[in-house]
């Protein structure tokens, strides 16, 4: 990927907020990588780095993502650690996810008090990282609380085999509902959307207070990075901060 100059293609989500809080979500516009580990030239990964910050209140906390139930609290003095999901009550701290067909999750409450991203593929799903970032935030009503899901594959792109679903069902078999058979022989076709919406709810959240536009990564692989498209890929990330 070359080194770029040009100003990031910014979305912000179509999502409610409270006035203290803010949200974004970058593009694949110009080949804006924001990942250390995908092949890319690290001198272009700092130049998008740094274009980014420019439209945030600190740099953003990074995690070193990888596919597990670890949640940390955002916490600058920190440098990449090893989650996929953080939380702060401070404002000015940017908690980021990245991602290319996995589910970004955001998360806060309607009186701004905390904001959270969540990076969640099937694994991070089966391993209940909503549930645990949301007991991390224990001193904070579900029922007020407002989720955004991202861009991020949807059911009809997004094939498995049937061992992940035998080990959702293996958890809680309700999660079958999920799951559609394949044109393929033993594969499913999996709703990681609908099972998101289905543990934010168990967590306590209330269904209208749950955002989830339905924006297919690998059908818009024009607009967003997609590992099912094309596993040598970058990354977008989706952010959050507390003004």
């Amino acid at each position: 990927m070359p080194t770029t100059k040009t100003k990031p293609i910014l979305l912000q989500p179509a999502w409610k907020l409270p006035a203290n809080v803010k949200a974004v979500i970058s593009t694949r516009s110009n080949d804006f990588n924001l990942a250390t580990h995908v092949n890319d030239d690290p001198n272009n990964v700092i130049t998008n780095r740094q274009q980014l910050r420019n439209y945030l209140p600190s740099e953003a906390f990074w995690l070193q993502q990888t596919h597990s139930d670890r949640v940390v609290k955002a916490d600058i003095s920190q440098t990449t650690p090893d989650a996929d999901a953080s939380y702060t009550t401070q404002k000015g701290v940017v908690c980021a996810v990245m991602t290319a067909d996995c589910l970004p999750i955001l998360l806060t409450n309607t009186s701004g008090d905390f904001v959270a991203a969540i990076h969640a593929g099937w694994r991070g799903l089966n391993d209940d990282i909503i549930t645990k970032t949301i007991l991390e935030l224990s001193q904070f009503t579900p029922k007020e609380m407002l989720a955004f899901i991202g861009p991020a594959i949807d059911q009809e792109c997004f094939e498995i085999g049937a061992g992940v679903r035998e080990s959702f069902l293996t958890k809680d078999h309700d999660t079958s509902t999920f799951f559609i058979p394949s044109i393929n022989s033993s594969k499913f076709m999996a709703d990681l959307r609908g099972i998101a919406e289905y543990k934010l709810k168990q967590s306590g959240l209330l269904a209208q207070n749950i955002t989830n536009p339905k924006i297919c990564t690998k059908c818009h692989h024009n607009w967003f990075f997609s590992y099912r498209e094309n596993s040598n890929t970058g990354r977008m990330a989706c952010l959050i901060w507390k003004e």
